[in-house]
């Protein structure tokens, strides 16, 4: 019954980072995700808290607390893989510009199929890095929908329009199967990761990512970045880290696990944060001829 839950799980993970990022490009203006990433200094500091300082604080946990080898690999692959899809549904959320949430996970992603490769061999001496496989499978999940939905906003502005809502929809449905089939797919391996305080970890990191991205986001005056800084510092990009530890760690497949459960529970902390934060956000979302807001999650 397990096994059912996790090839399902399979199924709808890939369908709601597909349709996350296709309502991105139904719902923003090229020109928009442009502005932000003209955002150098931004960028730089969101480089520094993803690339330096978050592998930074999850080295030091191992530290302190000492783990399975094969579960402390996951843990260094999870925390050094940034730009999730995920990001866009937080942000959505959290009540910010969309535009800004595409711009800082595309910023993460290339970065990510750049130092990744480089730097992880270095960490992990026994990983083999196939960098092209990794840059082709986050293009073909996150860039390519949004420049589908770009396209079918420009050129088919109406049929766009129709059925911007219905993607937004069925992704939210897709979010809540995939939350759920995850937890109850590797329910016994839960528990026991749980007993080994692996999980617990996982988690203690995303919220100490979260401080590491809210500080470096901006000044006060300027939440907005605080808020995407914060939240994509703190939800890694599972998608990567997955790919590598498939690749390197089949024989051991507490690595797989520990990866997808930290993220699965990360994933629900920060769907209470960013609603939190949403309190003193107001944004609202515009297409081509029409205002809509995106359907609560």
């Amino acid at each position: 019954m397990y096994a059912i839950f996790i090839s399902i799980a399979g199924i709808v993970l890939p369908l709601f980072v597909f349709l996350t990022m296709l309502n991105v490009g139904l719902t923003q203006q090229l020109q928009d995700i442009v502005k932000y990433l003209q955002d150098r200094w931004f960028g730089l500091r969101m480089l520094v808290a993803n690339f330096i300082l978050a592998p930074l604080l999850m080295w030091g946990m191992l530290q302190l607390f000492p783990l399975d080898p094969y579960l402390r690999v996951g843990l260094i692959l999870f925390s050094i893989c940034a730009g999730a899809p995920f990001l866009i549904k937080l942000t959505q959320l959290s009540e910010h510009d969309l535009a800004l949430g595409a711009s800082t996970m595309i910023t993460l992603v290339l970065a990510t199929v750049i130092l990744v490769p480089l730097f992880l061999p270095l960490i992990v001496p026994q990983i083999e890095i196939d960098g092209g496989r990794i840059a082709w499978t986050l293009v073909k999940q996150m860039i390519i929908p949004i420049g589908l939905g770009l396209l079918l906003a420009k050129a088919l502005p109406g049929f766009g329009a129709t059925v911007q809502p219905w993607v937004a929809r069925i992704g939210n449905w897709a979010l809540y199967g995939m939350i759920f089939t995850t937890l109850a797919g590797y329910f016994p391996q839960l528990k026991e990761l749980l007993g080994q305080g692996a999980i617990l970890l996982g988690v203690a990191f995303i919220l100490g990512a979260f401080g590491i991205g809210y500080l470096l986001g901006g000044r006060h005056d300027k939440d907005h970045l605080q808020d995407i800084g914060a939240l994509g510092t703190a939800q890694r990009n599972t998608a990567a880290s997955m790919i590598i530890a498939a690749q390197n760690f089949s024989d051991h497949p507490e690595v797989l696990v520990v990866i997808t459960l930290a993220n699965t529970l990360g994933i629900a902390l920060l769907l209470v944060i960013a609603r939190f934060l949403s309190k003193d956000n107001k944004v609202k979302i515009v297409l081509p001829n029409r205002k809509l807001m995106q359907p609560d999650a």
